[in-house]
């Protein structure tokens, strides 16, 4: 009986050696966040492109990271907010790479430029910013995203404002 619980206590000694010396860590506030700070507000960003829908898009897809985290609870109004994450959007090329038959696209190529930082809402401070955001990306779009203008270009931009909600929430976090 001693065995085999010696053997199940190296079993679980040797597993949670495992998980936490692999970066699995409780999401917790970066370190130079205040307790005070409990919401923030996201509004669209400002769009300097051909594509008219992106900057909602964005913010859209930051709102819902932010609210999965459960430590910045997004706000719809700016005077409700603690912080304030705004940003512009320089460039965007979308260009379709390979096709599966004509006017099919099945990959396309996007660039994207822009910026952001992060504001707290009384003071002005800015405790985040990133001058040149840049992002370079290839996405696959599924036979389905077939329209008869310019065929994937929402799916590739839906994937891409999926992307860049995570680097910048990565960015902002784990500075």
């Amino acid at each position: 009986m001693s065995f085999l619980f010696q053997k199940n206590w190296l079993i679980l000694l040797f597993l949670s050696f495992l998980i936490f010396s692999c970066g699995y860590s409780i999401q917790e506030r970066p370190s130079y966040f205040k307790s005070s700070w409990k919401t923030i507000y996201i509004p669209p960003f400002k769009n300097y492109t051909q594509e008219p829908e992106i900057g909602e898009r964005l913010a859209y897809a930051l709102r819902h990271k932010f609210a999965q985290g459960k430590i910045l609870i997004p706000v719809a109004r700016e005077e409700e907010a603690d912080l304030i994450l705004k940003g512009e959007i320089t460039k965007i090329y979308i260009e379709p790479i390979a096709y599966e038959v004509f006017l099919q696209t099945k990959e396309r190529k996007v660039h994207f430029e822009g910026k952001f930082q992060l504001v707290e809402r009384i003071t002005g401070e800015k405790i985040h910013e990133n001058k040149k955001f840049t992002r370079f990306e290839t996405y696959r779009v599924s036979e389905k995203a077939v329209g008869p203008l310019d065929p994937g270009k929402k799916e590739a931009l839906l994937k891409l404002c999926e992307d860049l909600s995570e680097l910048i929430f990565q960015e902002i976090w784990f500075r």
